[in-house]
C-alpha cells in the first residue's frame, strides 16, 4: 500500500477524480426508492419537520467488506434535507444521536485492527430514546415527523447478538408509538432491506413508507428529491415484501448456521417456488407484491401489437400518464405456462420495460421481447429444455398482483429446445413443496398467435458432455500420458489426447496476437513452472526465472494501489504475458484509501428496473477503472435473493432470475464501452447462504438450479460476454462448485457457450488440482504453484509432530486466511479408501485435535504403543498424479484469450514499442 492510500484510509482525505459522478449517484438513488405508502402526505413542501431515528444522522451508504467504497464525503439524511431547505425541530435529539455515534466510532477504531477501517467496519450504535423533553421540543411548529430507521450488515457484533435483524428494537418501537402519538402525518423511511413492518404500515397517523435502502453517497440528496417531489418516485419492488419473516418459503431452511451446528447442509425444499413464484401458487398474501411501487401519477396500460416466432415474441405497449403529476412507468410482463406433465408456477417474469418521463396526458409506445428461453421448462428426466404444448397467458401490469391477461400464443406440440448433459446429479433424496392445483382461467378476447413445433429447427441444438482434453506436447518431445491410466478414479476423469505442435521457438504472446504463431504452440512452449504462475493470482507468488524472449529490454510500471487481486506480471517483460488489475465493485470500485463514486447497492439499482441506468453506471465504472488501471471489476452479482429479510440481501438484484440477468447484462455493457475494461461476473451459483462457512453444502434439485439459479448467468452472458465468471465457496449438491467439471464445462462452456475464464472464490477450500481439471481456470487470491505442480506428481503427505499434516494458512484478508491448504499430497482422505497412511507422535507430544476428531469419523485410527508412542493410521485413496499438464494448459489459454483484450495488454505493447 502507499502513502496516499493509507493517508486516505486513515483520514478519509483526497478528491474522487470525477465529482460530477455525484450527480449520476443522486439521480440513481432518488430512481431506486420505492414508495410504498401514501395516505396524501407526499410530496410535502419545504420547510420544518421533525426528524428522529438512527438512519437520520447514521444513514447506511454502502455495504461492508468487498461492497465498501472509499469516497471524498457521503450526505446523511439530516444533511441531504438541510441541503434542500428543511430545518428540524428535533435538533436536541439529533445532536444527541450523533453524539453517541462519534463516542462508538472512537472507541471502536482505538480498538480495533487496520483491517476494520480498510473493510469499512463501523459499530452502529443503539437508537437513542426520545425522552419527553425531546417530544415536547419536536411538536413545536410541525406536525410532520420524518422516522428513519437503518440496518447494516449482519455482522455487525449487535445485530448478530440480535439475531432478528429484520425485527424492530424494543427502543425503536417505543420510539414510534411516542411518535405517532404526537404526530398526525409521520413519514417512515427505511434505510435497509425488508423488515417486518406489518403493523407500523397499518398505523393510522403513518401516512408515508419510503423504502430507501441503500442508495449510495448521495443517499441524503436523492432522499430529499423524493419527499419533495422533484423527483416521482419510479422504482419498483424486486422482492415479495412478506408480512412476517416465517411467511417465505426458503425461512423453514435457513442459511444462517450456528456455530455449533455441525450440519453444513442446507436443502432448497422450496424448490421453483422462491419468492413470488410461492406467494402465488400457495396463495399466500404479501405485504407489497413483487414488482409494487406507487407514483405520485397514476398510468394506464394496453397491449398495442403482439406476434410470435421461435426467435422471440414481440410486444408493444402504450402506456399514458393519466395522472398530474410527470412520472416513469414500469411495464411488467408475466407468462402463465401451460400446466402439462411439468409442474409449473402460476407466473413467471418473462420481461419488462419503462417507459421515459411522461407528462400528464402524455404517452409512449415501448417494444417488449420476450426471448424464447425465457418460456421454457427444464425436464430433469429428458435432461432437455422444453416447452409444452398448450395455451401462454400473457399478462401485463404493474406488479405480480396487479396484471391483466392480454395475450396468448398456442403452441400445437411438446417441444424440446435444447438437450443438455447429466451434470451436477443430485445425491440426496428431498421432499418438495407441491402447490395446489392451478384454477383454469377465463381470459375473455385477448390477442393470439401461435407457433408450430414442425417449424422449429432442432438441428444441433444438443449438448453432450465433454469427456476428453488435449495437452500440446513440441516436436520431439517423450510425454507421455499419465493420468489415462491412473488406478485412483480422478473426479470427473476426462481422456487426455496428445497433440504434437511445431516449436514456436522464442515466440512470445505479443506473437500470437499477432498471429505469428498459434495459442497452442505457445503455450505448448512454456513450462509446466510457468504455467502453475499463470493459473493462480499474485499474491504471495513465488518468482520464477524464465527465459527472456524478446531481443530487447524494457520496464513496466509497477500499480502499487491495493486492490482484490491481480495476476502475475512476472512474464510481462521476458514473454509478454501482462498482469491485470482486479478490483470489488459490487457498490463502486473497491481501492483501499482511493477515494470513488459510491454506487446506490445493486439491490437499489435493480429497483429502477431500467436497464438504461445501469449503462450509464457501468460506464461511469469504466471510466474509473480507466482512471486507476483496472482491468476488470468483480460485478455484478447474479445471485438470487433467496430470502430479502436477509442482512445481505442488498448485495444481490432480485428474486427473480430474469430480472438480475438483464439488470447484470446492462451494467456489463456500460463498462465495456471503455476499451480494455469487462467484468468478473460473481458468484457462480447459489451464493446465497448467510452463513461464513465457506464449506456449506447446498442440496438442490436440478430443475431448481437450471431455471431459478442458473438463469441469470446464462441470460446475462447471451446479452453482454463478460470475460470471466466467479465461483461461489460452496458445494452443490457435495461437490465445491469450483471442483464441478460439468458446472464449468459442459453448462457454462458448451450449453451457455462462454469463452472467457472460470475463477475459484477468495478463501476456498476446494482441492486445487481437482479445480483447475475440472474447468476452473484461476486461482484466487493466489496459490503455492509447487502445490499445483504436486498434483502432477505422486507426492507423500508431510506430517507434523502432533501427527497431522502440515497446514499452510496465509494471505489474511479481514482476519481470514485467503491461502489455505493442508499437505496431504497427493492422498485423499477417505473412510472407505483402501490405502492407509501412519504417522507416530512421541510420548511428549500432544496430538492434533484434528486427528482425534477424524478419528470418531473413523477416518483414522489411534494406537498407543508398548513405548508410549501413538501410531495414526489414516485411510484414504492415493492419487498419484491427477493432473495433467493439459488441464493446465487448457487454464492458461482461457486465461491469456481474455488477457489479450485487456488495458493492460495495450500497455504493455506500448512499453514494448509494437
Amino acid at each position: 500500500m502507499n502513502l496516499r492510500q493509507l493517508r486516505g484510509v486513515i483520514t478519509k482525505t483526497g478528491k474522487m477524480a470525477f465529482p460530477e459522478h455525484r450527480d449520476l449517484v443522486r439521480t440513481f438513488g432518488a430512481d431506486s426508492m420505492v414508495l410504498l405508502k401514501n395516505n396524501g402526505i407526499l410530496p410535502i413542501n419545504k420547510g420544518k419537520v421533525a426528524l428522529f431515528g438512527a438512519g437520520a444522522v447514521d444513514t447506511i451508504f454502502c455495504g461492508i467488506f468487498y461492497n465498501y467504497v472509499f469516497t471524498d464525503g457521503n450526505v446523511n439524511v439530516k444533511q441531504g434535507l438541510l441541503n434542500n431547505g428543511f430545518t428540524f425541530s428535533t435538533d436536541t435529539w439529533l445532536n444527541k444521536m450523533e453524539k453517541q455515534v462519534k463516542l462508538s466510532e472512537k472507541k471502536y477504531i482505538g480498538n480495533s485492527r487496520t483491517s476494520s477501517l480498510f473493510a469499512g467496519m463501523k459499530v452502529r450504535p443503539a437508537e437513542v430514546p426520545i425522552s419527553v423533553a425531546d417530544m415536547a421540543e419536536a411538536i413545536l411548529g410541525t406536525d410532520t415527523c420524518i422516522y428513519v430507521t437503518r440496518r447494516p450488515y449482519v455482522s455487525d457484533e449487535e445485530l448478530r447478538n440480535q439475531e432478528k435483524p429484520y425485527q424492530f428494537s424494543k427502543v425503536e418501537l417505543e420510539n414510534i408509538n411516542l411518535i405517532t402519538s404526537s404526530f398526525k402525518n409521520v413519514i417512515l423511511v427505511l434505510n435497509s432491506g425488508m423488515m417486518e413492518i406489518s403493523s407500523i404500515a397499518k398505523m393510522k397517523n403513518v401516512k408515508g413508507i419510503i423504502l430507501m435502502g441503500v442508495p449510495g453517497m448521495e443517499a441524503g440528496n436523492s432522499l430529499a428529491d423524493v419527499l419533495t417531489g422533484a423527483v416521482n418516485p419510479n422504482g419498483r419492488l424486486t422482492s415479495t415484501w412478506a408480512k412476517k419473516y416465517k411467511d417465505y418459503s426458503t425461512c423453514q431452511t435457513p442459511a444462517k448456521r450456528s456455530k455449533a451446528e455441525k450440519n453444513h447442509e442446507i436443502d432448497y425444499k422450496e424448490g421453483l417456488y422462491v419468492g413470488y413464484r410461492y406467494f402465488d401458487a400457495f396463495d399466500v398474501a404479501p405485504l407489497y407484491p413483487f414488482g409494487y411501487g406507487l407514483s405520485y401519477t397514476t398510468f394506464d396500460m394496453s397491449l398495442e401489437y403482439f406476434e410470435a416466432s421461435w426467435i422471440s415474441l414481440i410486444m408493444r405497449v402504450k402506456v399514458t400518464n393519466t395522472g398530474n403529476h410527470a412520472g416513469r412507468q414500469v411495464v411488467q410482463v408475466y407468462c402463465s405456462s401451460p400446466e402439462g406433465k411439468l409442474e409449473k408456477p402460476y407466473q413467471s417474469l418473462c420481461s419488462f420495460g419503462k417507459t421515459g418521463k411522461l407528462k400528464p396526458g402524455e404517452s409512449e409506445e415501448i417494444t417488449i421481447k420476450i426471448p424464447i428461453m425465457s418460456l421454457t421448462s427444464f425436464d430433469d428426466e429428458r435432461l432437455a429444455w422444453v416447452m409444452e404444448k398448450g395455451d401462454y397467458l400473457f399478462r401485463i401490469g404493474a406488479n405480480s398482483r396487479d396484471t391483466k391477461v392480454c395475450a396468448k400464443m398456442v403452441l400445437d406440440r411438446t417441444t424440446a429446445i435444447k438437450k443438455v448433459t447429466n451434470a451436477m446429479p443430485v445425491t440426496k433424496e428431498m421432499e418438495f413443496l407441491t402447490p395446489p392445483a392451478r384454477q383454469k382461467e377465463e381470459t375473455g378476447f385477448i390477442k393470439v398467435a401461435s407457433l408450430s413445433s414442425n417449424d422449429y429447427n432442432s438441428e444441433n441444438k444438443v449438448v453432450k458432455p465433454k469427456k476428453e482434453f488435449t495437452t500440446y506436447i513440441q516436436e520431439g518431445s517423450n510425454y507421455l500420458s499419465y493420468v489415462n491410466n491412473n488406478a485412483y478414479d480422478i473426479p470427473f476423469r476426462a481422456y487426455e489426447n496428445i497433440e504434437i505442435v511445431k516449436p514456436c521457438g522464442s515466440a512470445t504472446f505479443i506473437d500470437v496476437i499477432k498471429g505469428n504463431v498459434t495459442m497452442e504452440e505457445f503455450v505448448a512452449s512454456l513450462s509446466p513452472e510457468v504455467l502453475a504462475r499463470l493459473v493462480v493470482g499474485a499474491t504471495d507468488e513465488s518468482k520464477y526465472d524464465s527465459e527472456n524472449r524478446f531481443n530487447f529490454n524494457f520496464s513496466l510500471d509497477k500499480k502499487g494501489l491495493e486492490v482484490a487481486a491481480r495476476t502475475t506480471s512476472q512474464f510481462a517483460t521476458t514473454l509478454g504475458i501482462p498482469g491485470v488489475t482486479i478490483a470489488d465493485g459490487p457498490s463502486g470500485l473497491h481501492i483501499i484509501g482511493i477515494q470513488c463514486t459510491c454506487f446506490p447497492s445493486p439491490s437499489n439499482m435493480a429497483q429502477t428496473w431500467d436497464m438504461n441506468s445501469m449503462i450509464r453506471m457501468g460506464r461511469a465504472y469504466g471510466r474509473e477503472m480507466e482512471e486507476y488501471g483496472i482491468d476488470y471489476t468483480l460485478a455484478p452479482p447474479l445471485n438470487v435473493t433467496r430470502n430479502p429479510m436477509w442482512g445481505r440481501s442488498y448485495e444481490f438484484y432480485s428474486e427473480d432470475p430474469a430480472l438480475t440477468g438483464i439488470i447484470g447484462a446492462g451494467f456489463i455493457m456500460g463498462v465495456k464501452r471503455y476499451e480494455g475494461r469487462n467484468v468478473i461476473v460473481k458468484n457462480l451459483a447459489t451464493y446465497n447462504q448467510e452463513t461464513e462457512d465457506t464449506d456449506a453444502i447446498i442440496n438442490i434439485p436440478r430443475r431448481a438450479f437450471a431455471e431459478i439459479y442458473l438463469r441469470p448467468f446464462s441470460s446475462c452472458h447471451f446479452i453482454s460476454r463478460p470475460a470471466g465468471f466467479l465461483c461461489s465457496g460452496n458445494r452443490i449438491n457435495g461437490v465445491h462448485t469450483s471442483s464441478q467439471r460439468g458446472l464449468n464445462i459442459d453448462i457454462l462452456r458448451r450449453d451457455i457457450g462462454f469463452e472467457g475464464f472460470v475463477m475459484s472464490d477468495w478463501g476456498s477450500v476446494s482441492d486445487k488440482g481437482e479445480d483447475i481439471h475440472a474447468g476452473c481456470d484461476l486461482i484466487m487470491p493466489g496459490y503455492d504453484p509447487d502445490k499445483i505442480l504436486e498434483c502432477m506428481l505422486n507426492v507423500p503427505p508431510t506430517f507434523e509432530p502432533d501427527g497431522y499434516v502440515t497446514v499452510v494458512e496465509k494471505a489474511y484478508l479481514y482476519d481470514v486466511p485467503m491461502i489455505r491448504y493442508e499437505k496431504w499430497g497427493s492422498f485423499k482422505l477417505d473412510k472407505d479408501g483402501d490405502t492407509i497412511i501412519s504417522t507416530t507422535v512421541a510420548p511428549d507430544k500432544e496430538i492434533s485435535h484434528k486427528a482425534i476428531e477424524l478419528q470418531k469419523e473413523g477416518i483414522c485410527n489411534i494406537v498407543v504403543e508398548v513405548n508410549g508412542d501413538r501410531t495414526i493410521s489414516y485411510k484414504g485413496f492415493n492419487r498419484g498424479p491427477y493432473l495433467a499438464l493439459g488441464d493446465l494448459q487448457w487454464a492458461a489459454i482461457n486465461i491469456l484469450s481474455e488477457l489479450k483484450n485487456t488495458a493492460s495488454m495495450q500497455e504493455l505493447l506500448k512499453k514494448a514499442n509494437i
